[in-house]
């Protein structure tokens, strides 16, 4: 008869023989399987599952979304990409002052002169987005123009009603 001390160690060597090989087994993916795809946003999508919190209230991509949305030609594809990256090396030195300030805040030396100039650079910010709003538009088609004006429509009246319903929930639960 085996003694414990044999049968302990009888069964640690069949557990580490097990663990090995079912460690050294190759798993195939099924055909169905995500592995393939790049982030979890991905895998979700394929799967039809969980839509981000961004898009259940609505907000589906920003101004990329409409782009894609038009069906934009490869042309104008390439001119959008040339305006945008364009645009955004004129503003970077904006952006890193306004990053700049940004850590003042955070730090409490922020003074305001710090504010004044803040607003002043996002003010510029925000005319160098219309000019980029301009300048798309330039490349449009005449219907790509008409849907464009549609589509802001749309997401101004799913805005809206997301507003409408945030409210009322404030109001049904007050702090």
């Amino acid at each position: 008869m085996y003694s414990r001390k044999s049968l302990i160690t009888i069964l640690g060597i069949i557990l580490a023989f097990g663990t090995v090989v079912v460690a050294q087994q190759t798993q195939t993916p099924s055909p169905d399987s995500d592995s393939g795809l790049k982030n979890r946003s991905e895998r979700f999508a394929a799967r039809g599952e969980r839509r981000g919190r961004r898009e259940r209230m609505g907000h589906r991509g920003g101004a990329g979304q409409l782009l894609r949305e038009l069906n934009l030609t490869d042309e104008q594809r390439q001119q959008s990409r040339a305006i945008m990256q364009r645009r955004l090396a004129g503003t970077k030195s904006q952006r890193e002052e306004l990053f700049a300030l940004r850590e003042k805040r955070i730090a409490g030396t922020f003074t305001a002169d710090d504010e004044a100039r803040a607003k002043a650079l996002r003010q510029e910010m925000r005319a160098s987005m219309e000019g980029i709003r301009a300048e798309m538009e330039g490349i449009l088609t005449a219907e790509q123009k008409t849907k464009l004006e549609q589509l802001q429509q749309e997401r101004k009246a799913k805005f809206e009603q997301h507003m409408k319903e945030r409210q009322e929930l404030q109001n049904k639960n007050p702090k």
